[in-house]
């Protein structure tokens, strides 16, 4: 896998030079000038009325009824602003490289926004949300799970945090939730994941995933998890609907 991405990333160069989405500036995605122009302290709303707040936690109306414990992102999303149009190039068309900028950001500005969640980081696990195989055999990879990973490296330093995306599968085919009307995305999920580990599932956890849209896949994801032993359930994205 590793050598057919960087084979097509390597191509893609010379056939197409990268240019900065912001400044035209060649040879990055989103250079560092331009990202350090925003003040990006994170994005925070109740996960389920979408009220937004300080720390990403749900509200006291909705706290009661949400399985996350909270959830934030780095930005705000857009189909047409750069963030926008980042991840579509890097979820769709096969721009790996685009990983180089949410490397970045993750560097710069995570554990500030870890910390505003009130997480304890120094007993947690990241768990990417899972893809269903035949759906990562389309895309050619997971998204979610190669945004984790840089998330763990990044936060294991001298702290006790875990990687797991083998326990937590995705069993059932769904179509693709961006294509779903609100109402239908509930029902699309139902059963779709499970809690596959010998153990329960760890007390803490860190759900990744790309776009936090209506919330429903990490809404399910963390029920499920709860079933299955978690206790505290937080979601992270890249940007936020």
């Amino acid at each position: 896998m590793d050598f057919w991405r960087n084979a097509v990333c390597l191509l893609k160069d010379c056939l197409f030079p990268v240019f900065c989405f912001e400044c035209q500036t060649e040879g990055k995605w989103w250079c560092e000038k331009c990202i350090k122009k925003y003040a990006i302290t994170g994005v925070y709303y109740c996960p389920i009325c979408h009220i937004d707040n300080n720390s990403g936690q749900p509200c006291n109306h909705c706290k009661v009824v949400s399985p996350l414990n909270g959830v934030a992102a780095f930005f705000n999303y857009n189909n047409h602003n750069v963030v926008g149009e980042l991840i579509k190039q890097y979820k769709y068309n096969f721009a790996f490289d685009i990983s180089s900028v949410w490397n970045m950001l993750i560097d710069l500005y995570l554990i500030n926004i870890i910390n505003k969640m009130n997480i304890d980081v120094n007993s947690l696990t990241i768990i990417p949300i899972p893809l269903h195989k035949r759906r990562e055999r389309e895309r050619g990879f997971n998204q979610a799970d190669m945004i984790a990973k840089k998330i763990y490296r990044t936060l294991i330093c001298e702290r006790k945090v875990e990687f797991d995306n083998r326990n937590f599968l995705r069993k059932k085919y769904t179509q693709q939730q961006a294509k779903l009307s609100r109402e239908y995305r509930l029902s699309n999920l139902k059963e779709a994941f499970v809690w596959c580990g010998k153990n329960p599932a760890p007390k803490n956890i860190l759900l990744i995933d790309d776009v936090f849209t209506s919330g429903a896949t990490m809404q399910e994801c963390s029920r499920v998890l709860k079933k299955f032993g978690a206790q505290k359930v937080y979601g992270f994205t890249l940007a936020r609907d």
